[in-house]
């Protein structure tokens, strides 16, 4: 299903989302998420920025740390089937 949405969405952009929907639940570093997306870290830092904005994500402040997660939303679970 993931071929379908390659042309709508950037390869980066859907490997985020895709490394988000994989572990729901998870908190993820910047750099932990990039690993898991197989991105870099910059680019990283780009889309999930985009997406906490459009809340796709969610970003959570530790002291000076930023940890993001997926947000439990209509939208992602709307993006959860098609993934």
């Amino acid at each position: 299903m993931l071929a379908y949405l390659e042309g709508l969405v950037d390869r980066k952009t859907l490997a985020i989302i895709t490394a988000l929907h994989s572990k729901p639940d998870q908190l993820f570093h910047l750099n932990s998420l990039a690993q898991e997306a197989k991105v870099p870290v910059t680019s990283t830092a780009r889309i999930i920025k985009k997406l906490v904005a459009k809340s796709f994500a969610e970003e959570i402040k530790v002291g000076k740390l930023s940890l993001y997660k997926l947000a439990d939303n209509n939208k992602n679970k709307e993006i959860g089937k098609l993934i």
